[in-house]
C-alpha cells in the first residue's frame, strides 16, 4: 500500500491494480508526502480496487490514524443495491431483491420478460447472457450459471425491470449493449466529475445530458454519501434514470478525466 498526503489536504491509500481506468499516479501530478508518523485530522480515500471487508479496512485505517471518507454505513448505502434502492426507487427501474434465486413463477408474478438479473453489488462483468434474461427457458439455463459464477454466487440475486436504453454506436464483445450512459462522481453532494460510461465505443454525446446530471444530483442528495458514484442513462423513450450507485473509492473513472476529478476534490477541501 502507498500512503500519500496530497497537497497537505488529503490522504490517499492506494495500490496499483493494473486497470488503466482505475489506477492513477498521484506522485506524478501532485505534491505528495509520505509521512512516517500520521498526525492531524485529514480525510482519507482508499484506492485499492474492490474492498472485500470494508468495516475491517475502516478499523484498520483508524488504527493507523486515518479515517476513510465513507463510514461503513455510508459505504453500504453507496455500494449495496439493497441499501440504496429504497432511498431512490422513484429514480431507477423497479427492483426486487431475493435471498436466493427466485422461481420463474415468482418472477412472472412481478415482472414481464425480459428481465435484468444481477447481484446486489454488481453484474458478472456485464455478461449479457447472465444479465438480460429473455424468457423462462433462458432463466432456467441461467440459474446454474449464476450459482457457479465467481462474481455472482455470493451476492443476493436482484431482479430489475428491463427498460430499453438509448443505444450508441459500437459494441463491446461479451458485454451488454452500449447505451447513452454516464458516470458521475460526487463529493459531499457536489459533482466533481462526469463522463461517458462506455468509454470503449466511439464518442457519443447527448444534448440534454444536463437533465440526466440533475437526476443524479437528486439521487446524491437522497443518499448523502461523502464520496459517491452515480451512473445514469437515457431510456429509449427519452427519460433519464439512475442505473447504479457505488462508493467512489472502488469505482473506475470510465471516461471521467482523473486529474481534473482529483483537482476538483482538493479544491473543496479547506485546511
Amino acid at each position: 500500500m502507498n500512503i500519500s498526503l496530497i497537497e497537505d489536504k488529503l490522504f490517499i491509500v492506494s495500490e496499483h491494480i493494473g486497470v488503466s481506468v482505475y489506477d492513477f499516479d498521484f506522485d506524478l501530478h501532485f505534491a505528495c508526502k509520505h509521512p512516517y508518523l500520521i498526525e492531524g485530522n485529514y480525510p482519507c480515500i482508499m484506492r485499492a480496487g474492490a474492498i472485500a471487508d470494508y468495516a475491517s479496512e475502516y478499523n484498520d485505517k483508524l488504527n493507523m490514524g486515518l479515517r476513510l471518507v465513507n463510514s461503513p454505513d455510508e459505504h453500504k448505502i453507496a455500494s449495496d443495491l439493497e441499501a440504496w434502492y429504497p432511498l431512490i426507487q422513484d429514480l431507477t427501474p423497479r427492483t426486487l431483491i431475493f435471498d436466493a434465486l427466485p422461481t420463474s413463477k415468482e418472477i412472472e408474478a412481478n415482472f414481464d420478460w425480459p428481465i435484468f438479473l444481477k447481484g446486489s453489488r454488481q453484474t458478472s462483468k456485464h455478461n449479457p447472457d447472465l444479465a438480460i434474461v429473455q424468457n423462462r427457458a433462458h432463466y432456467e439455463r441461467v440459474v446454474p450459471l449464476y450459482q457457479n459464477d465467481a462474481i455472482l454466487h455470493w451476492q443476493k440475486p436482484v431482479i430489475r425491470e428491463f427498460i430499453p436504453l438509448a443505444k450508441t454506436s459500437g459494441t463491446i464483445p461479451g458485454k451488454v449493449p452500449a447505451s447513452i450512459e454516464y458516470r458521475s462522481f460526487w463529493w459531499h453532494g457536489v459533482c466533481v466529475g462526469w463522463g461517458r460510461y462506455w468509454y470503449q465505443v466511439p464518442h457519443y454525446t447527448c444534448p440534454d445530458v444536463k437533465v440526466g446530471l440533475a437526476v443524479a444530483e437528486i439521487a446524491a442528495s437522497k443518499l448523502i454519501v461523502p464520496f459517491l458514484v452515480i451512473d445514469f442513462a437515457k431510456t429509449e423513450d427519452g427519460k433519464w434514470i439512475v442505473i447504479e450507485c457505488n462508493d467512489g473509492q472502488e469505482s473506475g473513472y470510465a471516461d471521467v478525466q482523473a486529474l481534473q476529478l482529483w483537482q476538483k476534490i482538493l479544491s473543496h477541501i479547506h485546511r
